[in-house]
């Protein structure tokens, strides 16, 4: 056989559910059979990814508990083969695997996300921080038709349930709330300062002029879009403050 063939096959055997038989395979009667051998491979593909699922998403693991935990990330890791050279990057759409499964407790999936999000941040691409000289130096030399730009950690997801909550109580070692659906939807801004992933809810001001910020629009024109949506707020007060907090918060790139 051409080793092409031999890979190819191999990569069959481990990928299956079952796992097969392969002639290819040398036998030997100091040896284990042959199918118990490629077992060996067959089984360690699935606890090596189901391993980093649990490393990935350790606050999700602690809510379910291990064997429901296993059970969805085993059946994960069969419908869902790697793709990556990086195996960190595995469990890319668990969450929304889990909110298939799960379709009665929606805070898991949320809370997967907010697991998946938190490690990419804090593995995400570097870039230096605007300080509060940094915009002094931009205020004092040019007209506010520029723009500013968000650190390439940064994300915004919307919560549905009290998952901040459940979230924090298992950070803290404590017994997780009962889960409840929160009155209105909540966006949650992600990102990593220094060398730490944060997040904290947002309110719907702040999260209308991240996602202006993200789509790279001017200054002046988004001091207009957020007046014009926001008519009851002093948006020049409004806009001071967030900025500083963002300042502050190192959400914004240099």
């Amino acid at each position: 056989m051409k080793l092409q063939d031999i890979q190819d096959q191999f990569q069959t055997i481990v990928l299956r559910k079952e796992c097969l038989d392969a002639n290819w395979v040398n036998q030997s009667a100091q040896r284990l059979p042959a199918k118990d051998r490629l077992a060996i491979y067959h089984n360690a593909y699935r606890v090596r990814l189901v391993d980093v699922l649990r490393d990935t998403f350790g606050h999700t693991v602690i809510y379910l508990g291990d064997d429901w935990f296993n059970q969805l990330a085993n059946d994960y890791v069969q419908s869902h083969h790697s793709r990556y050279n990086n195996i960190g990057f595995y469990g890319d759409i668990f969450p929304e695997f889990l909110a298939q499964q799960l379709p009665d407790d929606l805070e898991v999936s949320e809370l997967a996300a907010l697991d998946w999000t938190l490690r990419r941040a804090f593995d995400g691409a570097d870039s230096s921080v605007m300080t509060l000289e940094d915009l002094q130096n931009i205020a004092s030399t040019e007209s506010q038709d520029g723009s500013l730009k968000p650190v390439p950690t940064l994300s915004v997801a919307t919560h549905h349930f009290n998952t901040l909550d459940i979230w924090h109580a298992i950070d803290q070692d404590t017994v997780p709330p009962e889960v409840a659906p929160l009155p209105q939807p909540v966006d949650v801004l992600i990102w990593r300062k220094g060398h730490s992933p944060h997040f904290r809810s947002i309110s719907p001001i702040e999260s209308a002029a991240i996602d202006y910020v993200s789509a790279g629009m001017n200054v002046n024109d988004l001091g207009a879009k957020l007046s014009a949506q926001f008519p009851d707020s002093d948006m020049s007060v409004e806009f001071g403050q967030m900025l500083l907090r963002w300042i502050n918060d190192e959400v914004l790139a240099f």
